[in-house]
């Protein structure tokens, strides 16, 4: 019996863990994987299962997936009617009854899938029998049979995922070390599954090992709060540095539970490991209506230790969450904003299937799209024009804070404002007014709008903000050419490289980094322009040149000045 797994992934850099946990703890079963993407054709992915020729066909679904999980299934039937389809994942586990009803879906495994595929696979070999197999729902006479999850499988028995020849270097690799969570936020579907169970640190040890040696750039760890024991979150730190490696560790935790001893354990892991902190809101009543308990102070405090601990960090908020306005939600943005982490993500609640906060969408009067990914189209509290407001401001955070390249700028030009916010929701104004939102714009035109917002809309110095613009463009961008916004010629350029960057005394007293660079080397990693203040310092007026030297991590610069 050849049996075939489909992941339908979001990007063609993901890789779906799901899949390839069933098919390794399925083991000696013939089972193959088929990866694709939401972007390829569904020609391509109908063709690509046809010609396999499987007898068994599971597909995981999510939210992003759905529909062309759906319209790849039916296809696959019609073409193969006698294949068993299997859909499994959170879109099918909480959809049992539409789902059966297609016609064309013979099984679905609810919940985790590792034992339940296994034995449904035996029953399929007519080894037990199918009455017998937990964690399944199917039809029996038109009358749909729903067989709840009984056991859940013990983490030690399910092997590293990937295969030894696999390359996993441009891919993002995921991981667990637990599953299940503590927590109880309404609108997670992580909520329900509250039998938290964990790996060996013995088994993390070899695991993380491996994926070290397979030189795999970013491992994933996916664990719902990575430090919801703190004991062991320090000992897998620990197991971290003990393996070294270049391997980058992303993790999502709990800002509430980091302290003084937790941030002792992440030093001399500063450039390995990044977290990714839910916020989600600093709403106290919001957080109450959602479950969610949250020390916000404390929180806050946590996301302070990392930022001083110089740990990359991504931190969450969620738009239209119940009894959070508009106003409560700017609140939220600029306690999180304050805090300077590396990213910011505005998402929207989205109103999954299963959640506790679906079966209560009429008591907080959420209104939500019916087609995926269920997202918020307003509530009691917040508007629609308010979340679309929201939006705007997302794909601005998104355009210049999380690209990091617009530092110094942003930081003047908030200081402008009463709060972070309320500078970007006038940049979002300027934005809408001059319809520059959903088009595509190159990176040097971003510089260049955010220069004409600030002559237009502000009280600035319109030669400062040119060369605020002019040093962030040049110390995150390792380019030449200048936006159009602060262009300008500066006749003395070759002699001022001529004078100072062949100067080996001059490099090892000001610029250390160039010394020992061949001319070519200079001419293609150092920049120089000239600036009317200095902006490295208090931005007094000044003439000087900035002279920048790019490396693979880091740009160095150095004054002269004139």
């Amino acid at each position: 019996m050849k049996t075939l797994l489909v992941g339908i992934n979001a990007k063609y850099y993901h890789t779906n863990l799901a899949i390839r946990n069933i098919r390794k703890f399925c083991h000696p079963y013939d089972i193959e994987i088929f990866e694709t993407t939401i972007n390829d054709s569904t020609d391509f992915m109908l063709e690509s299962v046809v010609e396999k020729e499987p007898d068994v066909v599971g597909i995981s679904c999510y939210i992003w997936n759905i529909e062309i999980a759906l319209n790849l299934a039916e296809n696959i039937k019609k073409i193969l009617p006698k294949v068993i389809l299997v859909l499994g994942g959170p879109e099918a586990s909480y959809d049992v009854d539409n789902l059966l009803s297609k016609g064309f879906v013979d099984y679905i495994v609810l919940g985790e899938g590792e034992i339940a595929f296994k034995e449904l696979l035996e029953a399929l070999e007519g080894k037990r029998d199918i009455k017998e197999v937990a964690g399944i729902s199917y039809k029996v006479d038109g009358q749909i049979v729903i067989q709840p999850q009984k056991d859940y499988v013990n983490l030690n028995e399910v092997p590293i995922s990937y295969e030894e020849e696999e390359d996993l270097s441009n891919k993002l690799v995921y991981y667990e070390t637990s599953r299940g969570c503590p927590f109880k936020c309404a609108y997670c579907l992580s909520s329900i599954d509250n039998k938290l169970r964990y790996e060996s640190l013995e088994k993390v040890e070899r695991d993380l090992k491996w994926f070290v040696d397979k030189n795999v750039k970013i491992l994933k760890l996916i664990d719902r709060s990575f430090n919801s024991n703190r004991k062991r979150a320090r000992e897998i730190l620990n197991i971290m540095k003990k393996i070294g490696g270049d391997t980058v560790f992303h993790c999502e935790v709990n800002p509430e539970l980091v302290d003084e001893e937790f941030i002792e354990e992440l030093k001399g892991l500063e450039k390995r490991i990044q977290f990714e902190v839910g916020v989600q809101t600093t709403n106290k009543n919001s957080l109450k209506k959602i479950s969610r308990i949250t020390a916000v102070e404390k929180a806050l405090r946590g996301i302070k230790l990392l930022r001083e601990a110089g740990i990359k960090l991504h931190v969450d908020l969620i738009a239209g969450l119940p009894e959070d306005s508009f106003g409560t939600f700017s609140k939220a943005f600029d306690d999180v904003y304050n805090l300077k982490p590396d990213e910011i993500q505005l998402g929207f609640l989205k109103v999954l299937k299963g959640t506790p906060l679906m079966r209560k969408v009429g008591e907080f009067k959420i209104v939500y799209d019916s087609k995926p990914p269920y997202e918020v189209l307003y509530t009691k509290d917040i508007s629609y024009q308010e979340l679309v407001i929201l939006k705007g401001i997302a794909l601005l955070l998104n355009k210049y804070y999380n690209s990091g390249k617009f530092k110094k700028t942003l930081e003047y030009l908030e200081n402008k404002f009463e709060g972070p916010f309320d500078f970007y929701l006038e940049f979002y104004k300027y934005w809408k007014e001059n319809e520059l939102l959903y088009k595509n714009h190159s990176l040097k035109a971003l510089y260049d709008i955010l220069y004409k917002f600030s002559i237009e809309t502000l009280d600035v110095d319109e030669d400062l903000i040119k060369d605020i613009i002019k040093f962030d463009f040049l110390y995150f961008n390792a380019a030449k050419d200048l936006p159009d916004c602060v262009k300008e010629k500066y006749e003395k350029g070759q002699e001022i490289f001529k004078k100072y960057l062949k100067d080996e005394n001059w490099l090892k007293k000001n610029l250390p980094q160039a010394v020992g660079l061949s001319s070519l080397e200079l001419s293609k990693r150092v920049t120089y322009e000239f600036f009317k203040h200095d902006v490295t310092a208090d931005f007094k007026k000044e003439n000087l040149i900035i002279i920048f030297l790019h490396e693979e991590e880091q740009t160095y610069y150095t004054k002269l000045i004139l």
